[in-house]
């Protein structure tokens, strides 16, 4: 938890840490509003959608077991693509 300072203005700086996790980049609108039970405030990003960008993954995806060449996810990729034309090519 941070503690951030209310301005004259009636305006917060978030913390840069909080900004990345929630993609919130210098201009992004959020909401906010009075949490349920009336002891605190809500900011949530104001998305359409509510989809983050994918650079919010970055550094949180792990990936358990051996590591794989990258031949081998290319040759995945293309024999996937096969597939999907063939499975096409076969519908009415």
């Amino acid at each position: 938890m941070s503690t951030m300072t209310l301005s004259a203005k009636r305006q917060v700086v978030l913390p840069a840490e909080l900004c990345q996790q929630l993609a919130l980049a210098p201009g992004a609108q959020v909401e906010v509003r009075l949490a349920p039970d009336g002891a605190g405030i809500l900011i949530e990003p104001a998305r359409a959608g509510g989809k983050k960008p994918a650079s919010v993954l970055f550094g949180r995806a792990m990936h358990r077991g051996k590591p794989v060449a990258i031949e081998d996810m290319d040759a995945a990729v293309v024999a996937a693509r096969l597939a999907q034309r063939e499975a096409h090519a076969k519908a009415p």
